[in-house]
């Protein structure tokens, strides 16, 4: 099993309920018939003494992915609860095809990538990278999230 590696956009010293887009260009590799990119660079690190969550990949098993359930974001959950530090990335499949097909001939959606860091308490960053599928990268301050909805990842609040 591969992993799908990406790049994130580095964190903002915005105040919460900033929105900041970041341009970059994507630096990323493919093999025509793998359905996991990497991308060259790394996700924003773990905050300082904080808790690594992991990472969830949807698309590690494309196209009979299932999405995350809810014990997926229970780690990132209890930390911002506790107002402990910690990460977690989820790499979601968009609705733009990347152009490539696995070995049976499935068309292999661009990927999207999720990090959550909490950062202290009621202090969550979410950066949103859409570089593979044609898109931005933007980092928001927030102070909560929201119960996620099955097969969606949770929604960032407070962030207004």
């Amino acid at each position: 099993m591969a992993l799908l590696v990406g790049t994130v956009g580095c964190s903002s010293n915005t105040s919460p309920g900033t929105t900041k887009s970041t341009s970059a260009n994507p630096a990323t590799k493919t093999s025509p018939s793998s359905p996991h990119p990497t991308a060259i660079g790394t996700y924003p690190s773990v905050p300082a003494g904080g808790t690594d969550c992991g990472i969830s990949n949807e698309m590690s098993g494309w196209p009979t992915t299932t999405a995350s359930g809810t014990t997926t974001y229970a780690c990132i959950y209890d930390a911002l609860s506790s107002g402990r530090s910690a990460r977690l990335v989820v790499i979601r499949p968009s609705n733009v095809d990347s152009g490539r097909k696995t070995d049976d001939g499935y068309s292999i959606p661009a990927g999207i990538i999720l990090t959550y860091r909490v950062l202290g308490p009621k202090h969550i960053e979410v950066t949103n990278d859409h570089r593979q599928a044609g898109g931005p990268i933007t980092t928001r301050e927030c102070t909560g999230l929201a119960q996620p909805v099955p097969e969606q990842p949770p929604t960032p609040s407070g962030c207004s």
